[in-house]
């Protein structure tokens, strides 16, 4: 893997100008430096540069300008030796988030080594709840929901104890909330489960119109999209809105030809956040962007009849149009990007899943059965299941990789494991005797409530 060396770039005075100091000058430099602090008793600080990288990590374009800024901190918890700073919470700011970035590089592994390093030699800071969160994310990611429970809980109880008397910084991980997030996530999914209970049994509907205005009013939900906290897209034949956690307004905005898209909710860039991406007949764009995207076929002229798109941490666009039989990605500004070539019969739906994977629900056509297609990163078929789905309709997938499928004909949520079998069915009669009638659309959030648009009620149903 290539490295990007902070050391290469410090000038040096020569007698024509400023030039490049021999990598052994700057490591001889810097120890200098280090040895002067630790004399002089003083605390060193890495939250500019820390800051830096990360920012720098935020708006990275590709892998290269991720790697990048993963080196800058990995070269900044070296830099300031455990021998001579035994008790410097900046090693541990730095180990904690180039590990952050590297679980999203793919180097777990090495990431986890850098987290436990954190835990087991490293003084205990606010970093430590951090270095929990982030390893208890990693193993879970690899299926040890035991393990990253016991971590979450560390994490929440270690940030609470550090919180106390203290406000949260602006733009910092807001760990205990997470934990809880991530621990309600594993309880829903995984131990009702295992005790033999139904991971849903509340309801509530979201009415739209509570929210809104008079003149922003939609009329029937036609489709929603669900972020990792509960964040809410919703939207009918003209009107698209967007709901924070808490159901306040963020976003309302009319659109011309949103038809039968569906919008979804799409990463900022590789370290997270959100962006509401809404498309319609022939264009994409993003809520908190006016400028829209327009994509090629491969044929040549405009693509139009886009299902639905989802934006990639880098920007890319992964692209589901009823003009083409196979799934499309483009780069940030439109233009078309190597994917794999999978043909698709009837394509109703799409989503992402974990690890990078493309889930593609297609109604199938003729003699071809409707399917659940799943893609690896570079779009080549990894699986294919079918069951006995009459009139398969709308798609979502959890972070464990259970997919929830809208049958119209049995009016059901049909919810799958990640090796097909059906773990239950929800509908059409719901918690609370509230009966389905023509449902539109299924999203679910980071804690796997399961959201129904319900156009014909005129509502959105939550099961919790």
């Amino acid at each position: 893997m290539s490295r990007y060396d902070l050391r290469s770039h410090v000038p040096r005075w020569t007698g024509h100008g400023f030039g490049v100091l021999p990598s052994a000058a700057v490591a001889v430099l810097l120890v200098s430096l280090s040895w002067t602090a630790a004399a002089s008793g003083q605390q060193p600080s890495v939250d500019v540069e820390a800051d830096a990288a990360v920012d720098r990590a935020r708006s990275a374009r590709d892998p290269a300008e991720l790697e990048a800024a993963r080196a800058d901190l990995l070269e900044l918890s070296r830099r300031y030796p455990r021998d001579l700073y035994p008790r410097f919470p900046g090693r541990s700011r730095a180990l904690v988030e180039a590990a952050s970035i590297g679980r999203r590089l793919g180097v777990g592994n090495t990431a986890a080594g850098e987290l436990l390093q954190v835990l087991e030699r490293e003084p205990a800071s606010r970093w430590t709840a951090r270095a929990h969160l982030e390893l208890a994310d990693l193993v879970l990611t690899n299926g040890d929901w035991q393990l990253a429970a016991d971590h979450y809980w560390h994490a929440r109880q270690g940030a609470l104890r550090e919180a106390t008397g203290s406000p949260q910084e602006s733009g910092a991980v807001d760990v205990p909330r997470l934990a809880l997030e991530r621990m309600t996530r594993i309880d829903r999914l995984v131990l009702r489960r295992l005790a033999g209970k139904n991971p849903w049994t509340r309801m509530r509907a979201y009415l739209p119109g509570d929210y809104l205005p008079e003149k922003q009013k939609l009329k029937r939900p036609r489709s929603v999209a669900a972020g990792p906290r509960g964040e809410l897209l919703v939207a009918d034949d003209r009107r698209v809105v967007q709901f924070d956690p808490e159901r306040n307004l963020v976003a309302s905005r009319e659109l011309r030809g949103l038809g039968q898209a569906r919008p979804t909710f799409g990463p900022v860039g590789p370290l997270g956040g959100i962006t509401a991406v809404v498309p319609a007949a022939s264009t994409v764009q993003r809520l908190d962007d006016p400028s829209p995207v327009r994509f090629e076929r491969p044929s040549g002229g405009r693509l139009g009849e886009i299902v639905t798109a989802f934006r990639g941490p880098y920007g890319n666009w992964t692209v589901l149009s009823r003009q083409v039989d196979v799934v499309l990605r483009y780069d940030p500004q439109g233009h078309p990007l190597e994917f794999g070539q999978t043909r698709l019969a009837q394509p109703v739906d799409m989503a992402p899943g974990p690890n990078g994977r493309t889930y593609v629900l297609d109604a199938g056509q003729g003699d071809a059965r409707a399917a659940l297609l799943t893609l690896d990163p570079d779009g080549e078929l990894e699986n294919t299941f079918s069951a006995d789905w009459r009139r398969p309709l709308a798609l979502d997938v959890d972070a464990f990789g259970n997919a929830y499928i809208l049958e119209g004909r049995v009016k059901q949520v049909l919810v799958y494991d990640p090796d097909g079998n059906m773990m239950t069915a929800l509908g059409p009669v719901l918690p609370g005797g509230i009966e389905l009638r023509a449902p539109n659309d299924v999203a679910v959030d980071g804690m796997g409530r399961v959201f129904i648009a319900a156009g014909r009620l005129e509502t959105v149903v939550a099961l919790e």
